[in-house]
């Protein structure tokens, strides 16, 4: 036999018998890790509408391949506020909304189903309409109405008090005659004054100087009233505007202790990732210098309920979880500890594309020393 082929066999034979000069064979290392993969499957998700008389109720039916985290329902394309319900029979989302604050007219709904791994899908959007109610009598005797306006720099609300013999059903509000285009909210808060109507108004679009707000209310019987003209003035100067980029802590926006009123938007960025567009939420950040004993209170007037925190350089949240002090306005503060030290005002949205309807106005006030 050939001396290589019989050194070959020879190696082999000992290999297989463990022997080859007595050593161990080298071992192959520790055992791999299995890495769980990202979850990238977005959640489905459905919705439908309840038309009764006295409340409008949203049904959103939402399922993941993980599991769902949040749902937010949007009317017209804007973020309905209220507190959504988990059905523990089906497992569907539900919101309730009083008719009064939906408004008579065509509207549309849409449903956002997000998990915890940030996938998210919009729902296809369901129209529904909410129509004038059946009188149960002659009514000819209009509503008494009255305007307001808080603000004057960047996001305002327009505020009226409207009463009626029988009922109000819907109040909007006219600026230098021309509609603003959506039925007022009720206030939701027994703080707030009764029979108040409110909306949120960007002044962004209106000229500095004087200008005029008369409100309009509908009752049960189809009569309309109209306020007496209120003048109120604009003045962009009045308060700190939002320059971008400010989306991270690196980035954000210096603001002194003497601008007490800031005015941003907040748009959600579109990634594609292949095929797939990915919505990620926008941040604003305001970086603020304390000195040591400080109190920073951030209170946020919001179109689409934005979250709203005061955070460290690092991202930590250093403010107390945020509290609703009038309808749609949020707030939050922070005191500072021995040393001074920058903190930074975070204003964050849902991963969704306001294409409008988007602005926010904080007030900052201050205490201590």
């Amino acid at each position: 036999m050939n001396r290589l082929l019989v050194g070959v066999v020879t190696s082999l034979l000992l290999a297989a018998c463990g022997g080859g000069g007595g050593a161990d064979p080298a071992p192959s290392g520790p055992p791999t890790s299995t890495v769980p993969p990202k979850d990238t499957t977005a959640p489905t998700v459905s919705v439908t509408v309840n038309v009764a008389s006295d409340v409008v109720t949203f049904t959103a039916a939402a399922s993941d391949n993980v599991a769902v985290s949040s749902v937010q329902f949007l009317m017209d394309d804007s973020a309905l506020q209220g507190t959504i319900q988990k059905s523990p029979s089906d497992g569907n989302y539900s919101l309730q909304i009083p008719i009064n604050i939906v408004g008579l007219g065509n509207h549309s709904v849409s449903a956002v189903a997000s998990d915890a791994a940030g996938n998210t899908t919009t729902s296809a959007a369901a129209a529904f309409t909410v129509g004038p109610p059946t009188s149960t009598g002659p009514d000819t005797t209009p509503p008494a109405v009255a305007a307001a306006v808080e603000g004057k720099f960047g996001l305002v609300k327009l505020t009226a008090i409207a009463t009626d013999n029988g009922r109000v059903d819907g109040v909007d509000f006219q600026v230098d005659g021309v509609l603003t285009g959506y039925w007022a909210s009720l206030v939701y808060l027994s703080s707030e004054p009764e029979d108040e109507y409110y909306q949120l108004f960007d002044t962004t679009g209106l000229t500095a100087g004087t200008h005029t707000l008369v409100a309009r209310a509908l009752d049960r019987g189809g009569n309309w009233a109209s306020s007496a003209p209120v003048s109120f003035t604009v003045d962009p100067t009045a308060g700190y505007t939002e320059v971008e980029p400010n989306d991270s802590i690196a980035g954000a926006n210096v603001v002194t202790s003497s601008q007490s009123q800031i005015a941003g938007t907040l748009v959600t960025v579109t990634n594609a990732i292949g095929e797939s567009h990915i919505l990620d939420p926008d941040w604003d950040y305001y970086r603020v210098s304390l000195v040591p004993g400080k109190t920073i209170n951030v209170d946020m007037l919001s179109t689409q309920g934005f979250f709203l925190s005061v955070v460290d350089a690092d991202g930590k949240t250093l403010s107390q979880p945020r509290t609703t002090v009038a309808s749609d306005v949020t707030h939050v503060s922070f005191t500072n500890g021995s040393m001074p030290q920058d903190v930074f005002i975070q204003v964050t949205s849902i991963p969704y594309d306001f294409k409008t309807h988007n602005q926010y106005k904080l007030m900052l006030s201050y205490q201590g020393v």
